[in-house]
Formats: structure tokens, C-alpha cells, sequence
């Protein structure tokens, strides 16, 4: 099958790019003490994630269960779900991922560490966890380093299993300006050092300490005690962060879609937001200078101007987002300049429970 050939919308991949951007990568982490833990939000597929532990990546990050329960299916591991799991059922279906792969779950409270305790006496088995740390970004997390103090402690308690600590500067990932960019991801980390430095002084130095996105893989990839980064959206590399990063790889992902109406300098495509999103922004053309100007349920409007876009003509698109544009589709189709070599289930699609 040719590219040409796909019903539309459909997602592309782009192997090449996708290969050439997990071995940038891969290269950066190769001799540093700093290793890469990659996000599985963005990709939500085992292929990729496969690839990338063969590139030298350390384990795999998980933002869901859903997610996890994709990877221990598929036999890939060690796990970090950098989120925090409530309740008893999720909390059972975590020790099920953990007695297939290596997990490590997240806390930030007490209540977390009761209930995994909890939940480690029905499995008949310890979970290793690390806590996470605010460090900016205001909406999980330790406050202080006293507060951390006393996690560890508690955990150390307990029957669970104290490995360290994680932090995400997410507020400064996606920040276009470089030096205010810069500065937020500092200012952020040095809140985590604070922690480390803190644990470390009562007896608890952390093992691993998470932090790192895309945006700002190679501040927390260089940081001092930071042993491993977060980083996800740089296999794929949206139009957001090509805006924010392009000096990293290029755009691997796709949207294919069909003009289906062409008014004047309008142009009328078969995806809408049922296919495709724009919060970061509107979604630009792959090859041609449009950009999607609005987006209803099963339309999207380009501002085409005066270039050559004939109904049945087929646009690919460079989603802003890819996290949340993937989420809405159950298939990658992967191709090789124009052929397409092989179609991939994108498993970890609404996987967000």
C-alpha cells in the first residue's frame, strides 16, 4: 500500500524519523551518568517502546495503569508510573502489573502509603516506590523537605520499598523563550536538590531521581544527582515542540486527511476535533504552508489561500499536540518514505484509568 492509498484521517509514522530521533537521543545518554526513562503518554505503543530499550533506555515511564497494563503485556520493563494510584481495585491491578514486570509506583502522601500497604498485604508482596516533589508545578507532590523526610521514613516503616525521589518541571517544558525556559527548569531542579541534599543528610539518599521532559531533557539531563530523565514527545516531536525545541529531531507524526470542499480561499478537510486537537495550538501542514484555522467534530477549516488544494487532494498535518491527537486513534500507519510497511495497534489509546 502507498501512503496515497490510506482512507482517511489516519495517523502516519514516519519509521525513519521515528529511528532517527530515539538514536539522537540515545546518543545523548550513551556516556553521562544521567540515563533516559522514557514517557510512554506520548507514543502509547510497545513497538516504540521496544525500540527504545533497545536503543539503551533504562525502563519505560507510565503516566496510567491502563498504560502499564499495555507494557506488562508486552513483557517490557522496568516500569516507573510517575502518578499517583487511589482506590483499592487500581491499587490491586498495580501489584498484578508488578508480579509481571519490575514496577515502581509513586507516592506523595500518607494516604498513598496506607493504601499501598494495603494493598502490598493482599498481594502478599512489597512494591518499591519513590516520592514525588513539587517543584513547580502545583499539583502532586511534597512540599518541603521535611515533608519528604518524613515519607521516607514512613516508608522505610513499612512493607513497601523506599528507591528515591521524582520531580517534573512540566511548567518549563513548553516554555518558546529559551533563557526564561532555562531559568523555570533551574530554578525547579534546584528545588529538588534541596531534597535530595535534605535526604541524604537524614539517612535516606535517594537511588533514583527522576525529573526531565522533552523540553528540557539536556538542564536535567546534566544536573547534578539527577540519575534519570522523563523524556517522551522527543520520538515523535509535535508542532508544539518543534516551535520550543528545533534544534531536536524532526516531526515523525502525522495526520493524513482528504479535502473533501474547496470555496474560494477555503478549504475543507474530513478532520475534525473527533481526530485531531489544537490546544497547543493550530495543527500546520507537513509539506504545504496551511495551518487548520478551525476544527468542528467532523471538519477542519485551512486557510488556503491562493495554493493549489483540489477536493480529494490529501494534506498531512503536524498535530500541536501529539499526546492527546494519538489518544483519539486506534492504529499507527507506519511508512517508509511512501509505502507503508506495517500498520501498529496503538494500544495505550484511551488507556487512562
Amino acid at each position: 500500500m502507498r501512503k496515497s492509498e490510506i482512507d482517511t484521517p489516519a495517523l502516519i509514522l514516519d519509521l525513519d524519523v521515528v529511528e532517527e530521533n530515539i538514536a539522537a537521543m540515545a546518543r545523548y545518554f550513551r556516556d553521562r551518568p544521567q540515563k533516559l526513562r522514557p514517557h510512554f503518554k506520548t507514543p502509547k505503543t510497545p513497538e516504540i517502546a521496544r525500540m527504545q530499550l533497545a536503543a539503551g533506555a533504562i525502563g519505560i515511564t507510565a503516566a496510567k495503569l491502563g498504560e502499564a497494563e499495555v507494557l506488562a503485556r508486552a513483557g517490557l520493563g522496568p516500569i516507573l508510573i510517575a502518578n499517583q494510584i487511589a482506590g483499592d481495585a487500581k491499587v490491586d491491578r498495580l501489584f498484578a502489573i508488578a508480579a509481571r514486570v519490575e514496577t515502581i509506583a509513586t507516592v506523595e502522601s500518607e494516604f498513598n502509603i496506607q493504601q499501598l500497604e494495603a494493598g502490598s498485604a493482599r498481594a502478599g508482596r512489597p512494591l518499591d516506590v519513590i516520592i514525588e516533589v513539587d517543584t513547580g508545578m502545583h499539583r502532586c507532590g511534597a512540599e518541603s523537605p521535611e515533608e519528604t523526610i518524613a515519607l521516607a521514613r514512613r516508608i522505610k516503616r513499612g512493607a513497601l520499598r523506599y528507591r528515591g525521589i521524582m520531580g517534573y518541571e512540566g511548567h518549563a517544558v513548553l516554555l518558546p523563550d529559551r533563557e526564561k525556559r532555562e531559568k523555570t527548569a533551574r530554578d525547579a531542579l534546584t528545588v529538588l536538590s534541596r531534597h535530595v541534599d535534605a535526604l541524604s543528610s537524614a539517612g535516606f539518599a535517594p537511588e533514583i531521581v527522576s525529573a526531565g521532559g522533552t523540553g528540557t531533557y539536556d538542564i536535567a539531563g546534566s544536573w547534578p544527582g539527577v540519575t534519570e530523565v522523563q523524556a517522551g514527545s522527543y520520538v515523535y516531536m509535535d508542532g508544539a515542540y518543534r516551535i520550543v525545541r528545533p534544534d531536536l529531531g524532526k516531526s515523525a507524526l502525522t495526520l493524513l486527511t482528504t479535502v473533501i470542499s474547496r470555496r474560494g480561499d477555503r478549504a475543507i478537510i474530513d478532520a475534525g476535533m473527533k481526530s485531531l486537537t489544537n490546544e497547543f495550538g493550530p495543527p500546520q501542514g507537513k509539506n504545504l504552508p496551511v495551518k487548520v484555522s478551525r476544527l468542528s467534530e467532523e471538519h477542519g477549516h485551512l486557510a488556503a489561500g491562493d495554493l493549489e488544494i483540489a477536493p480529494g487532494s490529501k494534506i498531512e498535518l503536524i498535530p500541536s499536540h501529539g499526546d492527546t491527537t494519538i489518544n483519539l486513534h486506534s492504529e499507527y500507519y507506519v511508512v517508509r518514505g511512501d509505502e507503508v510497511v506495517a500498520i501498529w495497534p496503538i494500544e495505550g489509546a484511551r488507556a487512562f484509568r
